[in-house]
């Protein structure tokens, strides 16, 4: 019979001292019998102080366990009597484990017996502040360590508070009535939870707070939030994801409060405000950045004026203001918001070109022959004053009844006639236009033609400034912001410009637009070279392009050499892409929802593509691409159109489900 049958064995399972009674050993292991009444295997190596027992393997079940149940209390009521600090203080400069025996004298002193050193055993390793241990040995904390272990008992019982509060606080809400206001720590933690999810900074704590308060998945999550006032019905937690802020900080706001345009009016300027003109612009447009003139000849063709806001000859390269509009980068339009690059103090009043206001703009006058052939052109630096404000709407009524829109129109058409005949490729897809009414979160959508004539004014005109810009900056050798795009690798084909399958497959075709310091050609517009330099108010980039233009024609150095203007694109087009990002999420949450409102209604689609196990289609009204399965027997060929229906569509979790019909 081994020495270990018999014997009491401590050990360690799950995370605390358990006390055994060894009943057989085999080969090294252990057959215990617990103080919870449940037999063990434990190596012996895992036994970390092993004593006689008073009571054999042969005595019966009931008795070794009652005898094991007392066992335990007494060296548990021993282990309170120890003092594990004052220990430390005794052993603390020990660089090497100490004995378990050793540690129980100095707690208990002489005569030791078995009882004290298990209960010496039970106090160290209960504590576990003053000592770790290292084997069947403990080794004393440094004092640096055990002030880090402090820190961190006091973090984790902050923790422990933290959490419970808020446990208590979401299981103590009302059933109905109005919510108390949620205490801001807990809301700004339970929110970034929901938009980063595991990647929240607090991500551990809002998990352990969601479960103890037994809240549900992120859906319910966010229902919670919103019942809170926390936020609000439909709120667009993509913001949050890409850290665009919908206010400007009160340092911004002052430095835009205290432009004022007036300031370079008396700088040298062309006086334009006889010239008649006029925008062009959506019905919902506040901010007006680019107004047009139209001046004919009396042999046909005539002068196309493009006027842009000289935001860049008002606002300092400098300052709060600047570094927001850098880091926005971007105006960006949603369905239910608007969020300016400048403060709507700038965008909205001192920098639009409103009608009737006297603005310092930057101009390009393009003399252009009838059939589109470009004369001469000049920019100037000018003062403006627009005569009329139109909508799209407006200026279409407006083309048989007056002359000078007329014969924009007619110029615009040659235009774009000449860009055809240098390559362009012509493939427009429509716009969808999605609004939400404030009141009823009714959602609308307009799909508009993108070849109206109007439109095509305001695009032509664009294209043709952005262009004469690029033109003088690479004929003056200044540095610049080129937009090039190579050709595509594959012919495009005309098609019927109503062919939306069509021009959708052809536009997968296209190169991406690349920003570049050296001109080049843009094979898309049928121009070279190509800038941005007419949203000054919108467009960040196009700001920097302006103060390169400006700077130059008063007869100065540019603003920004070649280095800086590739570092400012390298730093924007991140920036760029958040918004876009932001822009197409929302754009998609609220068409789902539009969706959703017309489950009942079969909605036209036409067939994109056959993929591995689906059908790609494009929802024609809304031009957003599905996915359905593809299913025995079915026949589809890519351009057929067919009607869907909606089977599930969850804004919140975006998730689209359609069938045929």
């Amino acid at each position: 019979m081994s020495d270990h049958i018999g014997q009491l064995v401590e050990f360690i399972e799950k995370n605390r001292v358990e006390l055994g009674l060894a009943l057989t050993d085999k080969k090294g292991r252990l057959n215990l019998l617990t103080t919870a009444g449940r037999q063990a295997s434990l190596n012996t190596n895992r036994a970390l102080f092993m004593s006689p027992g008073a009571m054999g393997p042969e005595s019966s079940r009931a008795a070794q366990q009652e005898y094991l149940e007392e066992l335990q209390a007494r060296r548990e009521e021993l282990a309170a009597q120890v003092d594990v600090g004052e220990l430390w203080e005794l052993v603390h400069e020990e660089a090497e484990p100490l004995p378990l025996r050793d540690l129980a004298q100095l707690a208990f002193g002489r005569p030791l017996n078995d009882d004290q050193i298990s209960a010496t055993l039970r106090a160290l390793f209960n504590e576990r502040i003053h000592f770790r241990l290292a084997g069947n040995q403990f080794l004393p904390f440094s004092p640096e360590q055990l002030e880090a272990k402090r820190i961190q008992a006091e973090r984790e019982q902050a923790r422990q508070t933290q959490v419970a509060a808020g446990v208590d606080f979401l299981k103590g809400l009302p059933s109905d009535g109005p919510m108390p206001e949620a205490p801001p720590e807990l809301a700004q933690m339970l929110v970034e939870y929901l938009v980063f999810q595991e990647d929240a900074s607090q991500a551990k704590l809002a998990k352990e707070v969601v479960s103890g308060a037994e809240v549900g998945g992120p859906k319910k999550l966010y229902r919670l939030l919103v019942d809170l006032g926390v936020l609000q019905p439909h709120h667009n937690l993509e913001l949050i994801r890409q850290g665009i802020s919908q206010e400007f900080s009160p340092e911004v706001a002052a430095q835009a409060d205290a432009l004022d345009p007036a300031q370079c009016m008396g700088q040298e300027r062309t006086d334009l405000t006889s010239l008649y003109t006029f925008t062009i612009d959506g019905n919902f447009t506040t901010d007006f950045d680019d107004a047009l003139s139209f001046e004919p000849d009396a042999g046909g063709g005539g002068t196309v004026g493009v006027h842009i806001t000289d935001a860049g000859a008002i606002m300092p390269a400098q300052g709060p203001l600047e570094d927001e509009a850098r880091l926005r980068a971007t105006s960006l339009y949603l369905p239910d918001d608007r969020l300016p690059m400048l403060p709507p103090r700038l965008s909205e009043d001192q920098l639009s070109l409103r009608q009737d206001e006297l603005r310092p703009a930057l101009s390009v006058l393009a003399r252009l022959d009838s059939e589109g052939r470009l004369i001469d052109y000049r920019l100037e630096r000018s003062l403006l004053k627009v005569h009329k404000r139109l909508t799209y709407d407006e200026a279409d009524g407006m083309l048989e009844s007056d002359p000078r829109l007329a014969g924009l129109h007619a110029l615009c058409h040659a235009l774009r006639r000449r860009r055809g005949e240098a390559g362009a490729y012509f493939l427009p897809l429509p716009e969808v236009l999605v609004g939400v009414d404030p009141a009823t979160k009714e959602v609308w959508v307009r799909r508009v033609d993108r070849n109206g004539p109007s439109r095509e004014m305001v695009a032509e005109t664009a294209i043709l400034a952005n262009w004469l810009f690029a033109l003088f900056l690479a004929d003056s050798g200044a540095p610049a912001l080129f937009r090039t795009q190579a050709k595509p690798s594959e012919p495009i084909e005309d098609g019927d410009p109503s062919d939306i399958y069509h021009h959708f497959k052809q536009r997968r075709l296209l190169n991406r637009v690349e920003i570049t310091t050296k001109p080049g050609l843009h094979s898309s517009l049928g121009v070279h070279p190509y800038t941005h330099a007419t949203s000054p108010i919108r467009r960040y980039l196009d700001l920097v392009m302006q103060r390169q233009l400006g700077s130059i024609l008063c007869g100065g150095p540019p603003t920004y050499s070649a280095k800086e203007l590739e570092e400012v694109a390298m730093e924007v087009g991140p920036a760029v892409r958040r918004a876009m990002r932001v822009r197409q999420v929302r754009q998609r949450y609220w068409l789902l929802q539009w969706l959703r409102q017309r489950q009942d209604q079969p909605q036209p689609a036409v067939v994109m593509e056959r993929q591995m196990r689906r059908w790609q289609l494009l929802l024609t009204d809304i031009m957003m691409l599905v996915n359905i399965p593809i299913r025995s027997g079915q026949q589809m060929a890519p351009g057929q159109e067919v009607e869907l229906m909606v089977e599930r569509s969850d804004p919140f979790e975006d998730i689209l489900r359609v069938k045929l019909v």
